[in-house]
């Protein structure tokens, strides 16, 4: 335990000035800085602190690879996935004709997904700030015309996120004014340099994409893994240690809460489930900051008969519009026998985010796909089977799976009420938190999906190419968003303009839960801004003297 920390017991002593229920790029950000200004703030992370010194942390590779024969049984292998950042909650896929179940592969510790994400910190194009304007026909989605916030106000508050996560990058050619004055990234890689000329000789526009990452000596961009070296700029790293360490913020961390316990006008306690028994904590405001999934489920499970639909659901939107983007990554060769192994993710392209009056999505550098063990490794009959068949899966794997570049298609999706997160109707005896989901393309998605895969092969057809999935596979939870939207209209949305509960006095929601619309680009940078934009209101709002 580090000087001055407090034990989970002692945390219920005290009446918190804020308390934050999970520590990624939303929670982080906006408790470091409430810190920062002298708050009280209490972090509650549901899954194991991976800050310096935790015994324990696997670090440098995935945890199927580090530590693999501790992945063969369920139990050693939710531990190993514990250890290494990763979150171990079950989501029930309830779309189609039978349910399946899956562990999504996000973050689920400090700093959340960021200490697992590939580092690109990018601003949103102006015009994804008026969402509905932008697609030929949203149908019977409920994508509004309008965030309630604009581009012109979270600028400065960009620019400050990006100075917080040390973003480097170019500034993307179709939008000049986004990433202008960020530090030079390192000059594309050898590897890289033959498809950027290619790019370029089409009359495209790719650029280096604004990587959140102090490129150390032989950092490998480790995406999906924490980072050994600290070349990664996360919310653990940036936000939660110092917050610790430097401002007198407390952590308690495989903590889970259970329900908010909350009148009509404002929560009053917050009830945990740790390893020293239940815990009731207090605070003056709560801010949830769980991941766009766990965050509706906690509010859907805080029932009570002030709230009979579920904590701050007056509007029954909680939960609702669901979105995650669809991505398809593609590998390509850019030469004949190439065999490229080293970090590659470099490459940004929007030349087909506005194309024809529609609206697609980017293309950008995926980073490597992992070694075979990652699929060995891994409890269950299916990889067992695999694993009686290494050599051959073996052979298989490498000729077909590795050695090239990767560039994915990451494509908007809109939001629609039937798509959605439910709490699971099972829930288990070991801890782990389960839920249920329901989540189907609608015509808007399989028609432009198709579109934008057809533009993005042609741009590929001189190569050598293989599809490593499809953006219609439901596990894909990577940039999962929506389910707690805010808005102006407390019939429509969740929160208000500042992130706060309509119809409640102190309690705010700061992940991806409060997007109304998933854009077209990965989410972390609006995150962090919007989360320095809210905790400057708070500071106001709930502390000024």
């Amino acid at each position: 335990m580090a000087d001055g920390a407090l034990t989970a017991r002692e945390t219920e002593r005290i009446e918190w000035d804020v308390i934050v229920v999970g520590t990624g790029m939303g929670g982080g950000t906006l408790g470091y800085r409430l810190a920062q200004a002298g708050r009280r703030v209490l972090f509650v992370e549901k899954g194991r602190s991976t800050l310096p010194g935790t015994p324990g942390t696997i670090r440098s590779a995935m945890p199927e690879l580090a530590d693999p024969m501790s992945t063969r049984s369920a139990h050693s292998y939710f531990d190993a996935l514990a250890r290494g950042g990763r979150s171990t909650d079950e989501v029930e896929d309830i779309s189609g004709r039978s349910p399946k179940t899956f562990v999504p592969f996000i973050g689920g510790g400090t700093g959340g997904s960021s200490a697992l994400y590939g580092m690109v910190c990018e601003r949103f194009f102006a015009r994804d700030f008026t969402p509905r304007q932008n697609f030929a026909d949203p149908g019977e989605s409920t994508v509004p015309e309008a965030w309630p916030v604009t581009y012109d106000e979270m600028r400065p508050w960009y620019a400050e996120a990006e100075k917080l996560f040390r973003v480097r990058g170019q500034p993307d050619p179709l939008r000049p004014d986004a990433g202008v004055n960020l530090p030079d990234a390192p000059p594309f890689s050898a590897d890289n340099r033959p498809l950027i000329d290619y790019l370029m000789g089409l009359g495209l526009h790719p650029y280096h994409l604004p990587m959140a990452c102090d490129y150390a000596a032989d950092c490998a961009t480790c995406q999906t893994y924490l980072c050994a070296q600290s070349c990664k700029n996360d919310a653990a790293r940036n936000c939660v240690l110092p917050a610790i360490t430097d401002h007198g913020a407390q952590l308690v961390a495989e903590c889970r809460v259970l329900h908010l316990e909350a009148d009509r006008t404002g929560v009053r306690r917050v009830i945990c489930e740790h390893a020293s028994g239940r815990l009731t904590l207090k605070a003056k405001v709560v801010v949830l900051a769980a991941g766009a999934l766990a965050t509706p489920v906690l509010l859907l499970n805080s029932r009570s008969g002030d709230w009979p639909r579920g904590l701050a659901n007056g509007s029954d939107m909680v939960g609702r519009n669901l979105m995650r983007h669809l991505l398809d990554p593609v590998m390509l060769w850019p030469e004949p026998g190439s065999a490229i192994t080293a970090a590659n993710k470099e490459i940004g392209l929007n030349d087909f985010y506005f194309h024809q009056g529609q609206k697609y999505g980017t293309v950008q550098s995926f980073g490597a796909i992992p070694p075979m063990e990652w699929l060995l490794n891994r409890p269950g009959p299916q990889a067992k089977a695999l694993r009686l068949m290494r050599p051959a899966v073996r052979r298989v794997y490498e000729k077909f799976f590795t050695g090239g570049l990767i560039l994915a298609a990451m494509m908007e999706d809109l939001p629609y009420r039937d798509n959605r997160v439910l709490p699971s109707d099972r829930p288990g005896s070991d801890g782990r938190q389960r839920m249920r989901m329901q989540y189907r393309l609608h015509a808007n998605e399989r028609d432009r999906h198709a579109e934008f895969l057809r533009l993005f092969k042609d741009v590929l057809k001189p190569f050598r190419t293989r599809s490593l999935g499809s953006g219609t596979e439901n596990s894909n939870m990577g940039h999962v968003c929506g389910t707690c939207r805010f808005g102006t209209d407390p019939a429509t949305s969740v929160l208000n303009a500042q992130n706060r509960a309509h119809d409640l006095d102190n309690l705010y929601v700061v992940d991806t839960s409060f997007f109304p619309s998933s854009a077209g680009l990965n989410p972390s940078l609006t995150v962090a801004a919007n989360a320095l934009r809210v905790a400057a209101h708070m500071n106001q709002a709930h502390f000024a003297t």
